[in-house]
């Protein structure tokens, strides 16, 4: 039963999401170039357009709008969730800080700092994949295994349409070195 209400959930939140989906190709690589020197003051509001942009609404929406919390759970999982957020910013700044030094300097680029920008950008999407099963958890155990679920579901479904988004919008490794030849 839960896997019916789960997957017709889910087919739910991705037609939703998709209705806001208005992301251009370039709007990331555009972010990462304008806003590079002003990373860390800047990252959450960059986050917060990007999301905006990309989704018609704030991420805590988007999330509000998902997940189903039993109103005496309420508190508590706002309280677990501003928690992960601010880990999985600490995340995101890094990955940034990666896919920025990989646009600013991709035509350029030898192949030992490609190997450790991939390396690092390695590093940050499996650091981000146990973030959020460790909120899973403790959301799991502190509220509900439904409400645990929806959270897993709608982070899992941002964090990869961000990544797509991220991938679609960056140059391809060796894609000037095609064209040219």
């Amino acid at each position: 039963m839960y896997i019916l209400v789960i997957t017709n959930w889910s087919v739910d939140c991705l037609r939703l999401l998709k209705k806001y989906k208005q992301m251009k190709k370039l709007l990331v690589l555009g972010l990462a170039l304008v806003f590079a020197p002003y990373v860390n003051a800047q990252s959450s509001n960059d986050e917060m357009q990007m999301f905006q942009t990309m989704f018609g609404m704030a991420k805590k929406e988007i999330v509000s709008e998902f997940v189903k919390i039993d109103g005496s759970k309420n508190d508590a999982f706002w309280k677990l969730y501003e928690e992960y957020e601010t880990n999985r910013k600490q995340l995101g700044q890094k990955r940034f800080v990666a896919l920025n030094n990989y646009v600013k300097n991709y035509t350029k680029l030898s192949a030992a700092e490609t190997d450790q920008i991939i390396e690092d950008i390695i590093l940050l999407s499996t650091s981000q994949d146990k973030l959020i099963a460790k909120y899973y958890d403790k959301m799991k155990k502190e509220i509900s295994i439904s409400t645990a679920a929806q959270f897993y579901q709608i982070e899992w479904y941002l964090q990869s349409q961000v990544r797509t988004n991220i991938l679609e919008s960056i140059p391809m490794i060796n894609e000037l070195e095609k064209k040219s030849k």
